[in-house]
């Protein structure tokens, strides 16, 4: 890992002029962008849009996985890619974007599908993790590796015309990507059902997507989020944005063991 950086240099400070200038983020939270290590698992839609942002605010170093190649369906919703890009790994590809965008940041690629054998290898050492995937064993793969590993997970996804948004930092108390759905009976059938088959808005992707890149902006610089003890829900039909309270599941096979280790 690389050492910390305690200043920051003159371009730097041009570059990132307009958001230094917020009274709650300025050089110091610039700096903890700067210091700050993410992974964004899945380059698609939704990693596209929040690794656009986060490369150009300034994050010191993002890490891309993603096994898929480029489609010619991608390109209406995964607006980093273009026709050029079909065919080509989905992470390489958004590599090269990034550093079109902002060449002052470190960009790790694993162009790999993440799984339980190399789940450690990809995620260890980063301050958070971004789930932009769309498959719902992944997802609940990341969710158990991050609750077991005490490491935060940002989650988003996006079908049809919903979208929905959550922070799994505090488990313990607020509970996990698990208590919500992995002991539905029919969720895993439908959450297979993914944009190929049940279809998408491309629009909604750049929503929830720039929602989740705002939000993790918001922890990485140690600002407040309704997310750690919420789930937001996105109607991109009505243009309205619930939270609902989240609380952790006594019996989650995953967050559990996290509640029962704290107690003993």
């Amino acid at each position: 890992m690389n050492s910390s950086v305690n200043k920051l240099r003159d371009n730097e400070f041009n570059r990132y002029s307009r958001q230094i200038m917020l009274n709650d983020w300025g050089e110091e939270g610039q700096l903890r962008l700067k210091n700050s290590r993410v992974v964004i698992v899945g380059c698609g839609g939704l990693g596209s849009v929040v690794a656009s942002y986060l490369a150009g605010c300034g994050i010191g170093q993002l890490s891309l996985i993603d096994g898929d190649d480029v489609e010619l369906s991608n390109l209406p919703r995964q607006l980093s890619f273009d026709m050029d890009s079909v065919g080509l790994n989905k992470s390489d590809e958004l590599m090269q974007r990034l550093y079109a965008q902002n060449d002052d940041i470190d960009i790790t690629v694993n162009p790999d599908q993440l799984d339980k054998f190399n789940i450690d290898e990809l995620l260890t050492g980063n301050d958070l993790v971004l789930d932009c995937t769309d498959n719902f064993d992944t997802r609940l793969l990341i969710n158990q590796w991050c609750v077991m590993n005490v490491v935060p997970l940002m989650s988003a996804s996006v079908i049809g015309w919903q979208g929905q948004l959550l922070l799994v930092d505090k488990p313990a108390e607020h509970g996990c990507y698990e208590c919500l759905f992995g002991g539905l009976s029919d969720q895993k059938a439908n959450a297979q059902q993914s944009c190929s088959t049940m279809g998408i808005n491309p629009a909604m992707v750049g929503v929830v997507g720039s929602y989740q890149a705002n939000q993790a902006l918001r922890y990485l610089l140690k600002l407040p989020t309704p997310l750690s003890n919420k789930i937001a829900l996105v109607d991109g039909m009505t243009m309205a944005v619930n939270l609902l309270n989240r609380q952790a599941n006594s019996q989650c096979d995953v967050c559990s063991s996290i509640k029962s280790s704290l107690i003993t």
